[in-house]
């Protein structure tokens, strides 16, 4: 048996287009928090893809519309998690074959996280407390697994 490995043709992966739109407000809010000018698109989808990875939901494979985050820009530790991520998902590290997969994997968590993000932002009159207490949540129980 061959396996051969099946590269993407793809440059950029893609936002899940039904949440899309709240984008620019999370942009704002996340700048806000964190204190900075503004936040990249990299940082914003890496953190929706932890938040629906720790969700363990996933979306539909948004279009692909490469308007998230440019492959380029992703740096070895971002590739890290995004192959990581498939692996866990799928169990089967064979996943690591086919980039589209992989990709396709990390656009559906993200769009989980997202949609988890782009809700809260409407109904939680104290987002960043929201926020806060989520990511303290999942580092707690990241930190329990040792």
């Amino acid at each position: 048996m061959t396996l051969a490995y099946v590269k993407s043709k793809r440059t950029a992966l893609s936002w899940d287009q039904e949440f899309k739109p709240n984008l620019p407000d999370l942009e704002n809010f996340l700048a806000k928090i964190l204190e900075k000018n503004s936040v990249t698109n990299t940082e914003i989808f890496m953190l929706c893809l932890g938040i629906g990875f720790n969700e363990g939901l996933k979306r539909d494979v948004p279009p692909r519309k490469s308007d998230a985050v440019r492959l380029s820009y992703l740096k070895d530790g971002h590739m890290a998690i995004i192959k990581s991520v498939a692996i866990s998902d799928t169990k089967d590290d064979l996943v690591l074959l086919d980039e589209d997969k992989i990709y396709d994997i990390a656009e559906q968590y993200a769009a989980t996280g997202l949609m988890m993000l782009s809700r809260a932002m409407k109904s939680e009159p104290d987002f960043t407390g929201w926020l806060t207490a989520l990511l303290f949540n999942q580092a707690k129980e990241v930190g329990s697994l040792s």
